[in-house]
């Protein structure tokens, strides 16, 4: 009869350890739980479209863009991005063969660029 108390109570015991596990890991894989991030990214890094996405994991929700050649300013503009949401921003130049581009992405914090040679 011990014997089964003993048993009864290490299988209840695991059971509450991997459920709490399961729970741990669940809220760790979520993108936005207490988690303060943004990342920028080509939307075809292969082909000759400069069209990038803002990936918004953060408290902030402001964006202001750049399209730069070498230092010369070709086109900016502001994005509003919720947490949790990614917006695509479609960028229209011409004649940019065999050239470098930098856009440059900045929220109130913190500054990220991104680069394509043409």
């Amino acid at each position: 009869m011990k014997e089964k108390k003993i048993i009864l109570i290490l299988v209840l015991f695991l059971l509450a350890s991997f459920s709490y596990l399961a729970f741990v890991e669940t809220r760790q894989a979520d993108l936005n739980y207490q988690k303060n991030w943004w990342v920028v990214y080509f939307e075809n890094p292969r082909n000759e479209s400069l069209n990038f996405t803002i990936e918004n994991h953060s408290d902030q929700n402001k964006f202001h863009w750049e399209v730069l050649q070498d230092k010369t300013k070709l086109s900016e503009g502001e994005a509003q991005i919720s947490k949790g949401e990614k917006n695509t921003i479609p960028v229209d130049l011409k004649d940019v063969i065999g050239k470098k581009i930098t856009i440059s992405i900045s929220d109130s914090k913190e500054k990220k660029e991104i680069y394509k040679q043409f």
